[in-house]
């Protein structure tokens, strides 16, 4: 039985090949540690290393930490296959109790690091450590052990300590949902003129259902411009809630915001031109006097909207000389709806996922836009784009990649063995790497389905609840489908493209009917034969001449028994699998002739 475990394996045999200087990672038991640290807890690649200490490790195999939210991780990692269990001794002594005693003896010796974390913050009110196990797989998570783990965490919760055991079935949930992340805290002071320019909407006063408390403030758009700055220099992801995020300066809006604020005669009235920026806060601190008037500090901001407004500001701003600031926008104002919504208040998740959707129903935002960032779709973009390829998810990206990616130098070197595989060197400016969301879903359901599903259900693909998106999501999580699948199924399409475009009639072949040929007759429907079958070039360059000759040999066919009928009519309508086997053997047999 094939499982998650094929993913794990195809990533650590990369490791092998990419990081072949580092000790060990050769070595599968060793490199599950280095996987789990890139890609469940999303460290850097490039500072992994240091944190194994596997090997005589007392408990610990790898561990992280992060320092804004003084949280430790302590980890143990089993690459198990199916069968091999744990004992609740091991897990309760070696596990939970070995680890955390020799830190408070001051013992540990594998790593001064993490000695050194442990006797400066374990002091700490809000010192938080978590013991991890991941085993790769779902035979080792017995009742009794999930029982004992369950007492650990009932008795040390006034110690701050928690332990999780995670399976195989949840490692996969934690790969696709829940990569954890190394959250930064960030405070900002926000200002105003004076008490007059602050609504307070505090819900008990108001009778409020929600307990949440608010604020309306006219705040200067240099407070703005100066807290983006400060969030930038302490590398604070300002705008991870925001579903647009920053579309360039050039667009029509976003033109006109700066134009604005550029114009010395104009700016004073900016307040009236905009409609602000709302964000949520993990707390508000209290209001007092300063020296640039009424004032007080949010704790962990996120900009859920108005990120154009944001970062046209600091655009805007950002090209001027900092000397001049200060007067040239004394009076220009801009008006921040601030939203009290505690990061570990669990029962106002769902508000806080509303008010993000519902903050942003204008300026074209659809409800495919919020479906696309789901974390299984941020996981296949991750995936891609350390493979040389960018999808595309939400509406910024492209600009986001195009800014990030000024040369195409470090997408080739991650992908050119794929784009020579598949006869694509043409594929050479960064634009021709980027990836729309929906095109890559309209593959995998061409190859899950029919070349017609895949064509006419395009608007459902990003529809929430809807079969059709179900029907992706549970491609990609599929167990038999690993991230190099994917691409190579993505990358078989952009082959046919080619090959269309270069055809004498520029129809033939339509690229989803040669991804569904080779999904019937090549993989016979089983995803996990998708990279066995487009391992080499020379088997690509076979499937594509047989399947190009197949589809042009089908559409002369189906047009001669369905008189007055074109290429569009083909297209919407069923594959006629009689007329589409005949054709395939008819082809087949005269390729082996040589005619072909």
């Amino acid at each position: 039985m094939q499982d998650f475990r094929k993913q794990i394996e195809e990533d650590i045999a990369e490791y092998a090949e990419k990081y072949s200087s580092i000790s060990n990672i050769s070595k599968p038991e060793w490199a599950f540690n280095f996987w789990v640290l890139d890609k469940l807890f999303s460290e850097d690649e490039q500072l992994i290393e240091e944190k194994i200490v596997d090997y005589d490790d007392k408990g610990i195999d790898c561990y992280v930490w992060h320092e804004d939210m003084k949280d430790l991780y302590l980890i143990q990692n089993k690459f198990y296959s199916e069968g091999t269990n744990l004992s609740v001794d091991y897990v309760m002594n070696d596990f939970l109790t070995r680890a955390i005693g020799a830190l408070e003896k001051g013992t540990y010796t594998r790593s001064k690091e993490l000695q050194d974390i442990y006797n400066k913050f374990h002091q700490e009110e809000d010192f938080h450590i978590y013991f991890y196990l991941y085993v790769t797989n779902n035979s080792s998570k017995t009742k009794s052990i999930m029982e004992n783990i369950a007492k650990f965490n009932q008795q040390n919760a006034h110690n701050r300590m928690e332990a999780k055991f995670f399976s195989l079935d949840d490692i996969q949930q934690t790969y696709f949902d829940e990569p954890l992340v190394n959250k930064k805290s960030f405070n900002y002071t926000i200002n105003t003129i004076n008490k007059g320019t602050i609504l307070n909407v505090n819900n008990d006063a108001y009778k409020m259902t929600q307990a949440l408390d608010a604020k309306y403030v006219l705040t200067p758009v240099l407070t703005i411009y100066k807290m983006v700055q400060a969030a930038k220099k302490e590398n604070y992801p300002l705008f991870d809630d925001n579903i647009r995020e920053y579309l360039g300066g050039t667009g029509g809006v976003n033109k006109k915001i700066k134009d604005t604020l550029n114009n010395p005669n104009d700016r004073i009235n900016f307040f009236f031109y905009n409609n602000g920026i709302t964000m949520i806060v993990d707390d508000i601190g209290s209001e007092q006097m300063g020296v640039q008037g009424r004032e007080f500090e949010v704790f962990d901001p996120q900009i859920v909207n108005g990120c154009q407004t944001v970062s046209t500001i600091y655009d805007a701003l950002s090209s001027l000389p900092p000397s001049s600031l200060d007067k040239e926008f004394e009076n220009t104002y801009v008006m921040v709806k601030i939203l009290k919504i505690p990061a570990n208040d669990g029962t106002l998740k769902e508000l806080y996922q509303n008010i993000v959707r519902y903050n942003n129903s204008q300026n074209a935002i659809t409800e495919k836009t919020f479906t696309a960032i789901a974390n299984v779709f941020k996981r296949v973009q991750a995936e891609f784009e350390a493979k040389g390829f960018l999808v595309c998810i939400k509406q910024s990206d492209k600009y986001t990649f195009t800014t990030k990616y000024k040369t195409p130098t470090a997408l080739i070197d991650a992908n050119k063995l794929f784009i020579n595989r598949f006869g694509l060197d043409e594929l050479t400016k960064v634009k021709d790497f980027v990836i729309d969301l929906e095109k890559l879903l309209q593959v995998f359901v061409a190859f899950e389905s029919t070349p017609l599903a895949a064509i006419q259900n395009k608007s459902k693909l990003l529809k929430q609840n809807d079969n059709m998106n179900k029907q992706v999501v549970e491609f990609i999580k599929n167990p038999l489908v690993t991230s190099n699948d994917l691409l190579n199924l993505y990358l078989l399409y952009l082959r046919a493209e080619k090959e269309k475009k270069t055809s004498q009639d520029g129809k033939s072949p339509n690229p989803f009917y040669l991804i569904y040929c080779f999904s019937k007759y090549e993989c016979l429907g089983d995803p996990s034969k998708i990279s066995v079958k487009l391992s080499s070039k020379e088997e690509i360059d076979k499937i594509v001449k047989k399947y190009k000759l197949t589809l042009i040999r089908y559409y002369k066919k189906w047009v001669s028994m369905n008189p007055g009928k074109e290429y569009n009519d083909m297209i919407k309508s069923q594959v006629d699998i009689s007329i589409l086997d005949e054709e395939k053997d008819g082809a087949e047999d005269l390729l082996a002739l040589g005619d072909m």
